[in-house]
């Protein structure tokens, strides 16, 4: 088995390397197959024929319910990115432009100062 081992072994690590051309590959790839089948005779050999135990029962399929069908479609009715005009503030939103873009966020001590990418202003969480 040690010897079966090792040569798995060496084959794995020659698939592997990336200088080999593919001639060599395809010849260690058919090497490969013959080491798996060599392998699982060994495995067989050595642990006897597995149980299968009992077949099983067939499983009825499960029932699919009928498709829902929506008397409206759903409309997208404003963009994240933009101001919502007469909106209250939000705490994610730049006090200055009032941008819902992603901030970069700064650390000054124990406290986050987040920077908008839009207007540039600063501000402290």
């Amino acid at each position: 088995m040690t010897d079966l081992t090792d040569r798995m072994r060496t084959c794995a690590a020659f698939l592997l390397n990336d200088d080999v051309t593919d001639e060599y590959r395809l010849r260690a790839f058919a090497h490969a197959s013959e080491l798996l089948l060599a392998g699982a005779t060994e495995i067989d050999v050595l642990t006897g024929p597995i149980d299968l135990g009992e077949p099983m029962e067939v499983i009825p399929p499960v029932v699919t319910p009928p498709p829902v069908v929506s008397q409206t479609s759903a409309m997208w009715v404003g963009d994240d990115l933009k101001p919502i005009p007469n909106a209250p503030h939000s705490r994610n939103a730049c006090p200055n432009c009032d941008s819902r873009a992603q901030k970069t966020v700064y650390r000054e001590g124990k406290q986050l100062v987040l920077e908008c990418p839009v207007c540039g202003s600063r501000w402290r969480r």
